[in-house]
């Protein structure tokens, strides 16, 4: 009986995963940081085997002239056909965390956030309830 393990240890899955997006990026001649960040977030949700039968389908469609764009102007890039893949034949839920990942934390004003506790004499429509403005 073979005990060889299939899938990687939780210790080299980054190195794993790593070496998948450098593949794939090159096989679908992608150099940019944003595609490549988005085919390392498709390697690691939806798992080596999943991701590499997407690049196959892609080459597949490539060898077979191509994917053109909706208004047929031209035809999609490499990278292009995946990614549509991705869109359209992964779950919504998934296929939104791969494209669509969530923005960085937004920063915020405290006090805006919190508002003041009693409005502005601005806004209370006495303007001059704190006497008069002196220039």
């Amino acid at each position: 009986m073979d005990t060889t393990e299939t899938t990687p240890s939780p210790e080299h899955a980054p190195r794993a995963v790593a070496e998948l997006t450098d593949e794939i990026a090159a096989h679908l001649g992608e150099t940019e940081s944003g595609p490549r960040k988005t085919i390392k977030r498709a390697a690691r949700i939806l798992g080596p085997v999943h991701v590499q039968a997407l690049l196959d389908r892609t080459l597949e469609i490539e060898r077979t002239g191509g994917l053109l764009l909706p208004d047929g102007s031209r035809r999609r890039t490499p990278g292009g056909v995946f990614f549509y893949l991705i869109r359209t034949t992964v779950a919504p839920k998934e296929a939104y965390k791969i494209v669509r990942p969530s923005p960085p934390p937004l920063r915020y004003n405290r006090r805006r956030r919190h508002g003041s506790a009693r409005p502005s004499p601005r806004q209370t429509g006495n303007a001059h309830a704190h006497g008069p403005r002196i220039s």
